[in-house]
């Protein structure tokens, strides 16, 4: 540095110990090195300051800490998660494994939601909230929040298998199929909460409004699809295989735009492969809707819900009850159709389906007579003979498409 007769490093934040050799430079110049408070300028008559050192001290000290504060929280966070994900995790898989013996106290409800808010909420099972009793219990309706409305049934369980329901409604999880949305058990005592559906079941629909609901044929197709992907999925998609073995009109549920929901699990069976075989002791199901079948072999298997929807649809194109005193004694709409179908010519077909649809479109009356032929091919006698749900979906999906092309 002989040669260097000046030199300007000002504000450039340097810092550290300056070499012996600039020493000179910094005493002749000391403008050239402003603006370096971290600099230390080391001579005989002034030695490097202390407090240059303990400042740097102080700065490293307090960046170290922010850094460890920082790694802390993201620590604390995260296992924060973890924990709320264990809990969860454990909460949903007790819902799906309910043992016997942890019946006394299982309980799973929305958030700030409890069983002494239901209670309050349907006055203490009071008859003035009762939207529907079934065979394997009694349906509420009532408002646990501003503007939201449940559905609540309540269960016996020393009369039904509950958990086996709860169990395949936490399963599966279907635009056609009711979801649950939480249950309670108190001993003997249990409550499923869903979802309430202003248009109540598909029954009510067409046999208990008066004067009658009119259903043109974009609605009655979209409620036999809807149904009909909702028992594929449970056939098809759900490993292992749901059958739902009570398949009815009652226990299809409408919601505000009328897209069908199946509920009521309370008779279902997960098939697993041990129950590929399996065979039940008793005839299950609801007079009217059960395959013929069951009368002499009560071998489990899906093709009973695909009789049952065929009933369905026959309620859905005639709109009667699937036992009706016209029939005659002992038969039920199933025979009553095939009857009337030996000899029948177009009109006289017509005849036998709802009086609103002899007032539809050619192509929609068109329509509703291969809805027809869907029925039938449903309730076939022998069961090997009827279709799949799976391939039902795809025969309605044709059906409605054949004539708008």
């Amino acid at each position: 540095m002989i040669s260097l007769s000046a030199v300007n490093m000002s504000f450039n934040q340097l810092s550290g110990l300056l070499p012996a050799g600039w020493v000179k430079l910094a005493e002749h110049s000391p403008k050239g090195f402003l603006g370096n408070p971290q600099l230390c300028i080391q001579s005989e008559n002034s030695p490097c300051s202390k407090n240059q050192s303990r400042r740097r001290i102080r700065r490293n000290t307090r960046i170290i800490i922010a850094l460890l504060l920082s790694s802390l929280a993201v620590m604390v966070s995260g296992l924060c998660a973890i924990h709320y994900m264990v809990k969860r995790s454990r909460r949903r898989l007790l819902a799906k494994h309910v043992s016997v013996r942890g019946l006394d106290t299982t309980e799973e409800l929305p958030e700030d939601l409890t069983y002494d808010d239901i209670l309050r909420a349907t006055d203490n099972w009071s008859e003035k909230y009762v939207i529907g009793r079934g065979r394997h219990g009694t349906v509420y309706r009532t408002e646990l929040a501003p503007g939201r409305q449940w559905a609540v049934k309540t269960v016996d369980l020393s009369q039904i298998k509950f958990p086996i329901e709860m169990k395949i409604l936490n399963m599966v999880k279907h635009r056609n199929i009711v979801k649950m949305e939480g249950y309670c058990i108190r001993g003997n005592f249990g409550v499923i909460l869903s979802d309430y559906m202003p248009e109540g079941t598909l029954f009510e629909l067409l046999h208990g409004r008066k004067p009658q609901v009119p259903l043109d044929w974009k609605v009655r197709h979209q409620i036999a699809l809807g149904a009909a992907q909702g028992l594929s999925y449970l056939h098809h998609d759900c490993v292992p295989m749901i059958v739902h073995r009570d398949v009815k009109s009652s226990n299809i549920l409408m919601d505000a735009d009328l897209v069908p929901k199946i509920a009521d699990f309370g008779m279902g069976k997960i098939v697993g492969d041990e129950d590929a075989d399996a065979t039940v002791s008793v005839v299950i199901g609801t007079l009217g809707y059960i395959a013929p079948e069951h009368g002499y072999n009560t071998r489990l298997t899906e093709k009973s819900d695909v009789y049952s929807y065929g009933v369905v649809l026959l309620e859905l194109l005639c709109r009667k009850m699937p036992v009706d005193p016209a029939f005659g004694d002992g038969v039920d709409i199933v025979a009553w159709m095939r009857l009337n179908l030996k000899h029948a010519d177009y009109c006289s077909v017509m005849s036998f389906l709802d009086e609103e649809i002899m007032y539809w479109p050619e192509d929609e009356k068109a329509k509703a007579l291969n809805l027809l032929d869907l029925a039938i091919s449903c309730t076939q006698v022998a069961f090997e003979s009827r279709l799949s749900m799976r391939e039902v979906v795809s025969t309605l999906m044709r059906i409605d498409d054949q004539y708008n092309r």
